[in-house]
């Protein structure tokens, strides 16, 4: 029957957990220099469990109400008169109950373990609750099926092999599609620890085998996964034996397992979990010791082999429950463990090396168990929340690091001449808090008062999740190129995730000045076609080439000069008109775009191509009075530019500083 004496953690495999456990959790007695910071909380959130249910066991999360917010579900003992709370997300960290919340079981005995997943196969979320009978050999599973909306409804109890169910996980263990399940038993027939149940669609629920390793007894939890590298789900079984506790792999072979040699762990194991440790693609195990200080690391060599570690938990009195998760967002997992006794949540910071740092202590509710990581609070970072058991409750502990993205720049963009394009400057892009969540960087785009003025020419932070403490960077590369004279200003904005479907920006200010190219004397002539005069610049020249008849051309330099004096003055001022073939123009991919244009006066001219607001290809042309086009051959670097609708940006700058600008919508079919 169920033990309420005793402080067993009832693990929950399932896999909308999946996604809380990254891989790089690593433990040693060793403590490294390079771990992020501690994480840090913000104040407890107690949320209430529902009328009549009491003595929280087991927790888990996932969507069942399909609003795309984690939703917590608890497993309460009852005092033998089990239930299952179903709490809600409602956004920010805020839960309600659905109606009907707490659902009852239909039969006697209280919830120790639970496990989420579609068991019915109806698309939704449904949860196996194991509970104990309490007779010999007639614990039971029990399935309450989800409509969707976050209501139970419990189906018929399954009798399953062993006494005193201590855990259960869903996993296809036949490879037919749906989800079968294993339990484990404190029960002292070392063969019926491991209980095995085919999912047998329509027909429910019906037990297939029962195995356990040889000279181990009273198994108290249990985690699915591949352990040996075949694809197909195994079991990794922890057992209290006589004293001496020990671990061991049940390899699958359909819905028949078989054990391996059991390796020593704590004398006394409360949970277990899985992760890959040490960063070698496979996953180890992680056991918790109830009565002593003490998480025992078991490494894995791919083929389901273990070797332990046994790793010191300072602080530690009564441990009831752990989890993984990278809370400080180093990009490494650190190790979540509860202490029942003294009503605690302990994280030790992981390295992703093999090494963890002793625990930081927080305060959660009396008799604190099964904790689980995940982000509750939907920011984008993984809180903790735990069933505490003597406080008939449940305890979120929010997760207070929230990421600060943050930009340098390589070099000034200075000074560069209108129509040109700089030499590229990097900005580093960091997640400059220590002890926040991962930056995951979203998208990259210029904004302000000149973006066009400066092209993003290379990405490496777009899709990035960068860890707390700058220890990881991303670069964007950036060119200057000025469509007029002056001081030209930008930023590049970064757009990072907050949350499931939220995001937030940061700048980095974007800074350079446009210049206009000196005129010269092959240039000079077409700078004042405006009124067809010689500028006094040209004259100079034509006045030295015959020194040997002075006094005649000094006359007429003199006489030509005079009348053209003011209508120069008047025409340097002139604004300066742009006026281009079309207004919207339509091309097959890969064929080249000519974009016709007519200019009052001789100007420099860009063309910039541009996809959603970025500028993707550009082209030159020097620009004389009078008409001209400039030529796109459709293509992005080799390929052909895709189909999709383009905004194509003439730029015209002229010598005197005078800018026009005009746009062609271009579709791509």
């Amino acid at each position: 029957m169920f033990a309420p004496a005793r402080r067993p953690l009832f693990l929950i495999v399932l896999a909308a957990l999946a996604a809380t456990v990254p891989s790089g959790v690593t433990a040693s007695a060793a403590r490294a220099a390079g771990m992020g910071a501690d994480p840090t909380f913000d104040a407890r959130r107690t949320l209430a469990l529902g009328s009549g249910a009491t003595d929280p066991r087991s927790l888990a999360v996932g969507d069942l109400d399909g609003d795309g917010r984690l939703d917590l579900v608890a497993g309460s003992a009852g005092g033998g008169t089990g239930a299952v709370s179903v709490l809600r997300g409602t956004g920010g960290g805020a839960f309600a109950a659905p109606l009907g919340s707490p659902f009852g079981l239909g039969t006697a005995g209280g919830v120790g373990a639970i496990a989420l997943g579609d068991v019915n196969g109806d698309a939704r979320p449904d949860v196996l609750a194991a509970i104990g009978s309490g007779t010999s050999d007639d614990d039971q599973l029990v399935p309450l099926a989800g409509d969707g909306t976050g209501a139970l409804a419990a189906g018929a109890p399954l009798a399953v092999t062993g006494e005193n169910l201590t855990g259960v996980a869903l996993a296809d263990l036949d490879g037919d599609g749906d989800l079968d399940a294993l339990t484990s038993s404190m029960t002292a027939t070392a063969v019926e620890q491991l209980g095995v149940v085919e999912n047998a669609g329509g027909s429910g629920l019906a037990l297939a085998s029962a195995t356990g390793a040889a000279s181990t007894l009273l198994a108290t939890a249990l985690a699915a996964g591949d352990l040996d590298g075949d694809g197909t789900p195994d079991a990794l079984v922890v057992s209290r034996n006589a004293g001496t506790g020990s671990a061991w792999v049940a390899t699958d072979a359909n819905l028949t397992l078989t054990p391996t040699t059991p390796v020593d762990v704590g004398a006394d194991p409360v949970a277990v979990a899985l992760a890959d440790v040490d960063g070698d693609g496979d996953r180890d195990g992680l056991v918790l010791d109830g009565s002593a200080a003490l998480v025992t690391l078991l490494r894995n060599d791919g083929a389901g082999a273990l070797s332990a570690t046994g790793i010191a938990v300072t602080g530690l009195t009564a441990g009831t429950g752990l989890a993984t998760g990278d809370l400080n967002g180093d990009g490494a997992a650190d190790l979540v463990v509860t202490d029942g006794a003294a009503g605690t949540v302990g994280v030790l910071r992981g390295d992703g090396t093999g090494d963890f740092a002793d625990p930081t202590w927080t305060a959660a509710g009396a008799g604190a168990r099964a904790p689980v990581v995940a982000d509750l609070t939907g920011d984008g970072r993984p809180d903790v929340a735990t069933a505490d058991a003597a406080a008939d409750a449940l305890s979120l502990l929010p997760n207070a690091g929230a990421p600060a993205p943050e930009g340098t720049l390589s070099a000034p963009f200075g000074t560069e001449t209108v129509g040109r394009t700089g030499a590229a400057r990097t900005i580093t892009v960091a997640n400059t808090t220590a002890g926040a969540a991962a930056l995951h960087v979203t998208g990259i785009a210029t904004a302000g008062a000149a973006p066009d003025d400066f092209l993003v020419t290379g990405d490496d932070c777009t899709g990035q999740a960068l860890a707390s403490g700058a220890t990881v960077t991303c670069a964007v590369r950036i060119r200057f190129a000025p469509s007029a004279a002056g001081a030209r200003a930008a930023t590049l904005r970064i757009r990072y995730a907050t949350g499931a479907s939220s995001t937030a920006t940061a700048d980095v200010a974007l800074a350079g000045t446009g210049a206009v190219e000196p005129a010269t004397a092959t240039t000079t002539p077409s700078t004042t076609l405006d009124d067809g005069s010689t500028p006094a610049a040209a004259a100079t020249p034509a006045a030295t080439a015959a020194p040997t008849v002075p006094a005649p051309a000094a006359t007429p330099v003199t006489a030509a000069k005079t009348p053209n004096l003011q209508p120069q003055a008047k025409k340097k001022t002139a604004r300066l008109i742009l006026t281009l073939s079309h207004r919207k123009l339509m091309v097959a991919t890969g064929a080249p775009v000519v974009v016709g244009f007519a200019l009052g006066r001789a100007a420099r001219v860009v063309l910039r191509v541009k996809r959603a607001g970025r500028t993707v290809a550009i082209v030159r042309h020097p620009g004389r009075e009078g008409r001209g086009s400039l030529k796109w051959d459709g293509r992005l670097g080799k390929a052909a530019a895709p189909k999709g609708t383009y905004r194509l940006d003439v730029y015209a700058a002229a010598a005197d500083g005078r800018a026009a600008r005009a746009s062609i919508a271009l579709t791509v079919k």
